[in-house]
């Protein structure tokens, strides 16, 4: 089932063209404001808090897989999982948002293209910026970490741990980036090296992906260089950047593309293409794995 429900939320969210901006996104919030509002009433533990925001949520999630084992033949598990999976992922298709950024940007219309991408790097945590190639820098690293983030570890998740763990690292992630429950300075770096020991393995699984769908030279000498490095949340994108360099050649058009506007059209492209080729490479692996195993 898990082989499937990967096969068919890829295809989904690669030709499901609008945004996903779902009514029930304000539920997380609404609860770690709950918890806010109650902890007077529980113990004074380190990380009690930001834990039951996590945990107690996948509770609900479990109970409804167990209601639904063998109902309709096991469809209703199946689309349980297919909605969990999807709720995880992004809500904005990012061909959709490249294939317009481009649009832009090669029509020679920089300010537009810089205005319908800077909230959402903004969002996803990148400094403001007021030249245009800073801001598509960042959208760069936007698309990179919303590939791990939002769609490789969370699939990686899904096939080791089901719906379930797919859903605890998505809370884990939004829980970070809200930070409304990590106001204390020593809580906060706990739960940052926690994020960053959580995501060690997918990052060097999304890095050896690279290398399988691009330039595997390049990006494998970016993982070996940067592999046993101790979790870190920018070590961890550190290698991300580097092994999206080395497999998707961004060295080598910066070096033949003389152009500016050419050389980060080009730049885009080839990301764009490397993130797809690599969504290729773990179905592919994927369907082996669950014939051997």
């Amino acid at each position: 089932m898990k082989f499937l429900t990967i096969l068919i939320v890829l295809l989904l969210n690669h030709y499901w063209r609008r945004d996903r901006h779902l009514a029930v996104d304000s539920w997380f919030v609404a609860w770690q404001r709950w918890l806010l509002n109650h902890r007077h009433r529980l113990p004074e533990w380190r990380a009690l808090i930001p834990a039951m925001a996590v945990i107690l949520p996948l509770l609900p999630l479990l109970l409804l897989i167990w209601l639904a084992q063998s109902v309709f033949f096991g469809l209703l598990t199946l689309g349980i999982h297919v909605l969990v999976v999807l709720y995880c992922f992004s809500r904005h298709n990012q061909d959709l948002l490249v294939e317009q950024y481009l649009e832009l940007w090669e029509a020679g219309d920089y300010e537009a293209a810089c205005q319908m991408v800077e909230p959402l790097v903004q969002e996803a945590g990148e400094p403001a910026a007021d030249d245009y190639a800073r801001i598509h820098s960042q959208f760069m690293t936007y698309l990179q970490r919303t590939a791990l983030r939002k769609l490789f570890a969370v699939l990686f998740f899904y096939f080791l741990l089901g719906p379930a763990g797919a859903l605890a690292y998505c809370l884990l992630v939004a829980m970070f980036r809200d930070g409304r429950l990590l106001d204390d300075v020593d809580e906060f770096a706990l739960f940052e090296r926690t994020l960053a020991a959580v995501e060690w393995v997918p990052v060097r699984v999304l890095a050896f992906s690279f290398a399988l769908a691009g330039d595997f030279v390049g990006a494998f000498r970016a993982l070996r260089n940067h592999f046993w490095q101790a979790p870190d949340l920018l070590a961890n994108f550190s290698l991300l950047a580097a092994a999206t360099d080395g497999a998707a050649g961004l060295d080598d058009v910066e070096a033949t593309a003389q152009e500016s506007r050419l050389r980060a059209a080009h730049q885009l492209k080839a990301l764009q293409d490397l993130l797809l080729r690599t969504q290729v490479v773990w179905v592919i692996v994927l369907s082996m794995l669950v014939f051997v195993v």
